[in-house]
């Protein structure tokens, strides 16, 4: 029997942090159904273009309908941006992604926030400050 991967689960609080962060952002449309409406990819790069504006074109997105070119932008985003923050998608991820599955893009979402907030607003070295204290 093949291994089947734990699915990937936040936390309520999690989930609110992750919903007032994207409300943050200045996006093409309005959001009314995150799985839904970000499914296609194209939100998701502009949230990235904001955080990372050299990293992103995002005339290499294209706004649709069919799985299939959500699929073909989320391979995009995966090949020529994730990959420089090492966040990587496997094809399962990809597809759930472009089907709208519940709580994926969330997890997506979660891990760029936290990254971005990781190189933003770095933790202390709890080194540095006893240095400091003891001077």
């Amino acid at each position: 029997m093949p291994y089947k991967k734990k699915p990937i689960r936040l936390s309520l609080q999690e989930l609110l942090e992750v919903y007032r962060w994207v409300k943050n952002f200045n996006l093409s449309k309005e959001i009314k159904n995150i799985n839904r409406d970000l499914s296609d990819g194209v939100l998701v790069a502009e949230i990235i273009k904001h955080l990372y504006p050299k990293m992103v074109d995002l005339h290499n997105y294209t706004r649709c309908n069919a799985t299939r070119s959500k699929r073909d932008n989320w391979q995009t985003l995966n090949r020529k941006v994730f990959h420089r923050l090492n966040i990587y998608l496997d094809d399962e991820m990809m597809n759930d992604l472009a089907s709208g599955t519940n709580g994926m893009l969330e997890v997506l979402l979660y891990e760029v926030m936290a990254k971005y907030s990781l190189e933003h607003n770095p933790r202390p070295d709890p080194e540095e400050s006893r240095e400091i204290q003891s001077v």
